[in-house]
């Protein structure tokens, strides 16, 4: 019996080393890269520390000074700079480790203007940081080239992914409601996501899986088989893109709020880089600031 119960401890013991060893993983993801590090990243007390070097792979931000002999260290930002030491207890302070330091990553991104995220499902911190020239861009009189912006900076999403979907081949689609460039819809491999731009990220807001006819997705009980998030609701006509990557063809087009797809033409495109004016609502986009 001894023989049997310290099987049975031990057995238990293996199974739940994984399940340790997955729940202390943590990613770091800067501008939608993957951040390499040497010491893994880990949460005490709620807060995410990662090692100092991290921190500079965010926009505009570098490590000043480091005072090893009172433990204190300045981060620099072209606008300003903050100072830092080790504070026991405060989630705002940088703390020792193994004899690496440590920082706390959202307190410091947040105050020089990053925007954080942590997806529970994925257990990554995601930090989004823009520059002067991709703000400008973002907020452009011009339509095309603040669209242009909005599907090209960081990405970041807090839901659950939905899989599954049939795969799209490198076709995908791209579609606007008329006139705005800070929220859009992209359709890819059977699934629908629904970003709105906030800050220096497009935020995924709701996801969708397509199961019917994806001509009419905005509309409750129409079109999806499952979603997580908050379907958003859509009164005007969306301007899309359906593209190519293989064949480097588009086709452009609007959807009517009762979900009928009209075809306005076609053009050469590879890349969401390539985005290119509709000049069908550009006209009506020029009537509407006239007035």
């Amino acid at each position: 019996m001894k023989w049997k119960s310290f099987f049975l401890t031990c057995f238990a013991v293996f199974l739940m080393v994984p399940t340790v060893q997955a729940a202390t993983s943590i990613s770091v993801v800067v501008n939608d890269r993957p951040i390499k590090t040497d010491v893994a990243p880990f949460i005490k007390n709620g807060t995410t520390f990662v090692p100092l070097r991290s921190i500079e792979q965010i926009e505009g931000i570098s490590i000043k000074s480091w005072n090893n002999k009172t433990k204190t260290l300045v981060i620099a930002h072209p606008t300003k700079s903050m100072t830092f030491s080790v504070k026991p207890n405060q989630s705002e302070s940088m703390l020792i480790k193994d004899n690496r330091v440590m920082v706390p990553i959202r307190f410091i991104a947040e105050n020089f203007n990053s925007d954080v995220a942590w997806d529970a499902n994925t257990k990554t911190v995601q930090v989004a940081k823009l520059n002067e020239e991709t703000k400008a861009n973002l907020n452009s009189d011009n339509l095309t080239t603040s669209r242009l912006a909005a599907i090209t900076i960081p990405r970041i999403t807090t839901l659950k992914e939905l899989t599954g979907g049939q795969s799209s081949a490198g076709s995908f689609q791209l579609l606007f409601p008329e006139g705005e460039s800070k929220a859009f819809f992209i359709i890819e491999n059977s699934t629908i996501d629904y970003y709105k731009v906030k800050g220096n990220a497009a935020w995924l807001t709701w996801s969708g899986k397509i199961g019917g006819n994806e001509n009419k997705f905005w509309i409750t009980n129409s079109g999806i088989s499952s979603e997580v998030g908050q379907r958003p609701k859509i009164n005007d006509r969306l301007f899309f893109y359906k593209v190519s990557s293989h064949s480097g063809q588009s086709q452009y087009g609007y959807l009517s709020n009762t979900g009928k797809e009209t075809i306005l033409g076609s053009k050469d495109m590879n890349s969401l880089d390539e985005l290119y004016p509709i000049l069908e609502e550009n006209e009506v986009d020029q009537m509407k600031k006239a007035e």
